[in-house]
C-alpha cells in the first residue's frame, strides 16, 4: 500500500494543515513558524490561513 492510499492519522492531518497554512502565510510575505498553531492565534489573518488549509483539504478529499 502506498502512502497515497493510506489514510492520514489526525496528528498527520493537523501537521499537514499547519504546513499548508504556513505556505499560505509565506505566500503573503510573512514568515512561517514551523509548528505554529494558527487556529489559536489572536490575529484573524493567521487563523484565516489555517481555515484556508482546512478548506483545501476538505475540497481535495471530496474529489477523491
Amino acid at each position: 500500500m502506498s502512502n497515497i492510499d493510506k489514510p492520514m492519522t489526525n496528528r498527520e492531518l493537523v501537521d499537514a494543515a499547519i504546513e499548508l497554512a504556513g505556505e499560505f502565510y509565506a505566500m503573503q510575505g510573512y514568515s512561517h513558524r514551523p509548528g505554529f498553531k494558527y487556529w489559536e492565534s489572536p490575529h484573524p489573518h493567521e487563523r484565516l490561513c489555517f481555515e484556508m488549509a482546512c478548506v483545501a483539504f476538505e475540497t481535495i478529499r471530496a474529489q477523491m
